[in-house]
């Protein structure tokens, strides 16, 4: 899962799998338990937050936070009883208790707000820094449409990246900065520089691939682009075919449920705007073509080609191609052929109907 795409998704399912090869004193409840109430916390949790950009809107934010702010704060006790059946885990899990409080103030929890307050207060600067780091992140995004509000943010940011150069609590940090967005490109640019000059271990080298594999993908962008690969029913597809057409590439996989989540999304899109130009095509990242074919004879909603590559199951050869380190990843071309973005996964709702017209 890419860190741009989704921090709090890939904070809730790593929530699941911590301390899973750990032993300790057995908590109060099986684990296998708490992680199945987390995984529905979270699936419940997702369905009021997706896409993610609906954070960056104060009304939206609004609109969602009745629903929303209950959901968290379960998800921060079941993390407490986590950290509670696994001690070793326990630092670990304060940073994503943290990062859940931070949305949960975002929506305008005071509870929330005051308990980071207080723990950013901290007189010891290690214990401070998850929570210094959420009130940072929750202004991130509440000035996302305020690029000097911004740049305050960054000022701080880089007094605590230079004291805690590798401090995982850090990583989360420009995660969430790299997920939502600058509001200007002089911010976005300095806070790449801050991951590449002040961070530093392995988690950053990896953090600086995968900015490596978005900047590739961002080249491509206002550049004529033609996919082509075997279809599940083993002809050969392309998309040269479908000059004229505006089309939606959604790199996916049955196994991935934020991919499975988006569907829907997917298909209503398909449904309102097939008939007026747009075609969609699947990139299936499955592990083997039945997984993909059971999958979609039980959904006669999916009628679009699907691309699978028998000698690359897992992850297909375009994904691999193009740099693509995490799914869902959608793309959009136009009609004449040409990407307009790697990021449609975020407003295709909007950008679809806007090259419709062109």
């Amino acid at each position: 899962m890419k860190i741009q795409k989704s921090v709090l998704a890939a904070l809730i399912l790593m929530s699941a799998a911590w301390g899973m090869g750990a032993t300790s004193t057995a908590p109060a409840r099986g684990m296998a338990d708490i992680q199945k109430d987390m995984g529905e916390a979270s699936k419940e949790l997702m369905g009021y937050m997706s896409p993610m950009t609906k954070i960056l809107d104060p009304a939206q934010r609004a609109e969602m936070a009745p629903k929303a702010i209950p959901v968290l704060k379960k998800m921060v006790g079941l993390m407490d009883e986590m950290s509670g059946a696994q001690p070793a885990m326990k630092e670990m899990m304060k940073t994503g208790r943290y990062q859940i409080l931070g949305f949960e103030a975002l929506l305008g929890d005071a509870d929330a707000t005051a308990e980071l307050t207080k723990a950013a207060g901290d007189a010891d600067a290690k214990a401070a820094l998850p929570a210094k780091g959420a009130l940072l992140s929750m202004e991130w995004i509440k000035t996302a449409n305020d690029a000097a509000a911004q740049s305050k943010v960054l000022d701080q940011t880089e007094v605590l990246a230079k004291a805690n150069p590798e401090d995982p609590a850090m990583m989360n940090l420009m995660g969430e900065y790299v997920m939502f967005g600058s509001a200007s490109s002089a911010n976005k640019d300095r806070a790449m520089k801050i991951v590449t000059d002040d961070l530093k271990g392995a988690q950053v080298d990896q953090f600086k691939q995968q900015l490596a594999s978005q900047q590739k993908m961002k080249e491509m962008e206002n550049k004529p682009l033609v996919l082509s690969g075997a279809s599940l029913d083993g002809k050969t597809f392309s998309t040269e075919g479908w000059k004229g057409k505006v089309i939606l590439v959604d790199f996916w996989a049955t196994w991935c449920g934020p991919c499975r989540a988006e569907l829907p999304r997917v298909k209503k899109a398909y449904a309102d705007f097939h008939d007026k130009g747009l075609e969609v095509l699947g990139v299936s990242c499955d592990n083997s073509a039945d997984d993909l074919k059971k999958f979609l004879a039980a959904d006669p909603a999916m009628p679009w080609p699907q691309l699978f590559d028998a000698g690359s199951p897992g992850w297909h050869a375009l994904a691999k191609q193009f740099g693509i380190n995490g799914i869902p990843t959608m793309f959009l071309i136009d009609k004449k052929g040409v990407l307009r973005s790697v990021e449609a996964r975020e407003a295709f709702e909007t950008e679809i109907p806007k090259l419709l017209a062109e």
